[in-house]
């Protein structure tokens, strides 16, 4: 079987293990990405946290653009990709205009072209949030524990302010 390859920054070592289950289509999952951006930043860098994205290829229509761009992401090289991520969630509204849009982001504005491993690795994300109970997105477990937060109503700033909590409970 074929290893699957997450976007994992920080240490292997970390104590604090965050998994965020999100889409690059998605509004919420925008919101949870910026805070978790800011908030897991410093924690990672004194190597207390390690968190791994797992983009959830969802087939709802709004979300399948998200999907596509997913699959040009190099997850082998990801403070690159992570760098693209936060382009591709601040352009959102402007690349989710249509497929051809989101392609031509990628392959001419990033010099990107589509991963095979992309299709393992979303067979993976979609057994795996199956076993979980996983049916929407953003969705966050902080050490195995899911992070509560109300993705549909929490701005950035309530978000920042809840994952610190909960990443000082466990430190």
């Amino acid at each position: 079987m074929t290893e699957i390859n997450y976007l994992t920054i920080g240490s292997e070592s970390a104590p604090i293990k965050v998994e965020s289950f999100i889409n690059l289509a998605c509004p919420y999952c925008k919101n949870f990405f910026f805070a978790a951006d800011t908030v897991l930043k410093p924690f990672i860098d004194q190597g207390k946290v390690q968190h791994t994205i797992k983009h959830f290829d969802k087939t709802k229509q709004g979300l399948l653009k998200g999907t596509i761009a997913n699959i040009y992401l190099n997850y082998q090289r990801p403070e690159e990709t992570l760098d693209i991520i936060r382009e591709l969630y601040q352009t959102q509204a402007q690349w989710k205009v249509s497929f051809s849009t989101i392609e031509a982001k990628m392959e001419e504005e990033y010099n990107l072209t589509p991963h095979k491993e992309a299709d393992d690795r979303s067979l993976a994300i979609h057994e795996e949030a199956f076993e979980r109970g996983i049916k929407g997105i953003p969705t966050v477990f902080i050490n195995g524990n899911l992070f509560e937060f109300n993705p549909l109503e929490d701005q950035q700033e309530t978000i920042e302010s809840k994952l610190t909590k909960q990443l000082n409970h466990f430190i």
